[in-house]
């Protein structure tokens, strides 16, 4: 007896119609989230480097200058009495010239020989009593400017120049009877640094009667700086110098 089989009847092409909308969503949804997702951006470009910024400037303000600050003047020891003069004397000083002038007679006592002296008052001797110093100088012939004023660098002022004390009152310049009374006396002074004139600090005394002295004084009385002196001798037409040396000896 022959075995049959039956199938059941169905239209052809209708089941694959109705898969095919849901694939098409299905692949645009998938191209939407490609797009969206853009994974092509990390492998075709890296990703731009951080820019870099300046360190921050840190303003700094510039340093005050120090300030000095003056000592007091109580500290500050006074200074010796240079050039040029002061032009009104002080009463102590005034009072010390007047002393001074005990010691003037030994002075006139070498009168009529070229030379320069000085007398003061104190503290040569034990008391400060009046003293007097004189020597005798060189004579010579100049043009009226001086000659001997200035110094090379690391030679002593008083290297080879006649002495006398220091910090006179009153220098006296002694010269022959036979000069004209009225002659002129002038003078310079240097340290070996510094170079001054007397013009204009000193007086000059010619103590009437009495020829072949005359007396220089400042005009603040103060006592005169220690230094090299050079003296004109000023008559007529001739002009002569004396160069001495005021130091402390001894």
């Amino acid at each position: 007896m022959e075995t049959r089989y039956e199938i059941a009847p169905e239209r052809v092409g209708r089941g694959t119609g109705r898969r095919r909308p849901a694939a098409l969503i299905a692949i645009g949804l998938i191209v939407v989230a490609a797009v969206l997702v853009k994974p092509w951006d990390g492998a075709s470009s890296p990703a731009p480097a951080p820019i870099p910024t300046a360190p921050p400037v840190i303003a700094v303000a510039p340093a005050l200058p120090r300030i000095l600050v003056p000592r007091p003047a109580a500290s500050v020891p006074a200074a010796e009495p240079t050039w040029p003069s002061a032009l009104v004397p002080s009463p102590l000083a005034t009072q010390t010239a007047k002393e001074a002038e005990g010691a003037l007679g030994s002075l006139a006592a070498h009168a009529g020989t070229w030379g320069i002296g000085t007398a003061g008052v104190g503290p040569r001797m034990l008391r400060d009593e009046p003293w007097s110093d004189w020597t005798a100088a060189t004579v010579e012939v100049v043009d009226g400017a001086p000659a001997h004023v200035a110094t090379w660098p690391d030679t002593d002022v008083c290297a080879g120049y006649p002495t006398v004390y220091d910090r006179p009152t009153l220098v006296a310049v002694t010269t022959p009877r036979d000069v004209a009374p009225d002659r002129v006396l002038r003078g310079w002074w240097t340290d070996g640094a510094n170079v001054a004139s007397l013009e204009g600090s000193v007086v000059q005394i010619s103590p009437p009667g009495n020829r072949g002295i005359g007396y220089l004084e400042r005009l603040d009385q103060a006592p005169w700086p220690p230094g090299r002196y050079e003296f004109h001798v000023d008559a007529g037409e001739s002009s002569v110098a004396m160069t001495v040396c005021l130091t402390r000896r001894g």
